[in-house]
């Protein structure tokens, strides 16, 4: 019952994950200027996603707001692009907050990893397992990291899926393999810099101690 139980809901967020498609949803650059001074964070055009508090700046760590991209319009799945450009060279970050019912961050990252990988050519897995999270070690995490071809450029990629309890989240960060070293180091500071923040159900914020 318990094996039962676990794959209709497998099958349940699997539904809600893939409800929509970023290319066919609504694309908003920029916000309503937002500021708050007791958090600097709260700069202008920063975008908050309303249910879960959590908020996404312009600019984080060196890295450019894309753009707004809601594929569920409940508001339990929103996502949003991030980039940065190195040696000439992009490194694209994409971030969901998504409600899943009774899921592990590794059943979360399983639902996703077949469809992050069908985007290149030759995907394969480098490493998976327990991801650690520098300061936050009350958030369960789980991470893929791939080797991959795009149009016959070496890539890597990576899928990080996090358990915050009524909210979930995952970071698919994408870039050639020609700068991983300098890319490694953008994405951890794009990673530190959001740590701090705590999407909740109630829609508050919890900003770092």
């Amino acid at each position: 019952m318990l094996m039962a139980f676990r794959q209709a809901a497998l099958a349940s967020a699997a539904a809600l994950l893939f409800a929509g498609s970023p290319a066919a949803a609504e694309c908003v650059v920029g916000s309503a200027p937002l500021f708050d001074p007791f958090a600097p964070y709260k700069g202008a055009g920063a975008i908050v996603h309303k249910d879960s508090g959590f908020v996404f700046p312009a600019t984080i760590a060196g890295f450019q707001r894309e753009c707004e991209m809601t594929t569920d319009f409940t508001g339990n799945n929103f996502e949003i692009g991030y980039r940065r450009e190195v040696e000439d060279h992009p490194i694209s970050i994409k971030i969901v907050i998504v409600h899943l019912e009774q899921l592990k961050a590794e059943d979360h990252y399983q639902i996703i990893k077949p469809d992050v990988m069908s985007h290149y050519s030759s995907a394969a897995t480098v490493s998976e397992g327990d991801y650690f999270i520098s300061g936050r070690p009350d958030i369960p995490a789980y991470q893929g990291i791939f080797d991959g071809d795009r149009d016959g450029v070496p890539w890597h990629f990576s899928l990080t899926a996090m358990d915050y309890g009524y909210w979930d989240a995952r970071l698919v960060a994408s870039y050639p393999q020609e700068i991983d070293a300098a890319a490694q180091t953008a994405i951890m500071e794009l990673i530190a810099a959001f740590q701090w923040q705590t999407p909740t159900a109630a829609g508050a914020e919890v900003a770092r101690p």
